[in-house]
């Protein structure tokens, strides 16, 4: 029992001596520094920026618009009205070129669209989206002239090329 009593005895001591309260020094106060006031500007001086204010006037004539987009569709050129082609409904990327014939008279060529069908094309035949027309049949491939306006309303030209596939089998 006397070292049940010795037991307690220590642990009593040791609660009470961490409950003792330190002393320390005073939190430091903050003294607040007063804002400054706002400068009041003279009715002069405000007067004077109000007319500078109103005598700019933003003018967008002849500038682009900064809020257009920079790649749009390519708008054809549109010449005569005339009713489309089975070969003007496809974009020149979608043709396939099946074979080239170049010997007596005009070249010519076989294109195959996504559907599956086959045309037989000249110089001179249009064929594309954008009112592409044929300018010359090689050995390499279509070369194609599309006219169409740009993202400024100028009318730009591009030629364009379907290269005939590389040969396969024997």
């Amino acid at each position: 029992m006397p070292s049940f009593l010795v037991a307690i005895s220590c642990c009593l001591v040791l609660l009470l001596t961490g409950c003792q309260e330190e002393s320390s020094a005073p939190a430091p106060v903050r003294v607040r520094k007063p804002r400054p006031k706002p400068k009041v500007v003279a009715k002069a001086q405000a007067a004077e920026t109000k007319k500078a204010e109103a005598e700019y006037v933003y003018s967008p004539a002849g500038m682009r618009d900064p809020f257009a987009p920079l790649l749009q569709v390519k708008t054809p050129v549109q010449g005569k009205q005339a009713p489309l082609t089975p070969l003007q409904k496809f974009d020149l990327p979608q043709f396939r070129i099946l074979g080239i014939i170049i010997g007596k008279g005009e070249p010519t060529a076989m294109v195959a669209v996504p559907g599956g069908k086959s045309y037989i094309v000249r110089k001179g035949v249009k064929i594309g989206k954008n009112n592409g027309v044929i300018t010359e049949i090689t050995t390499d491939g279509i070369h194609v002239r599309e006219k169409y306006y740009d993202f400024s309303g100028a009318v730009r030209v591009n030629e364009q090329m379907i290269k005939l596939p590389p040969r396969r089998g024997v």
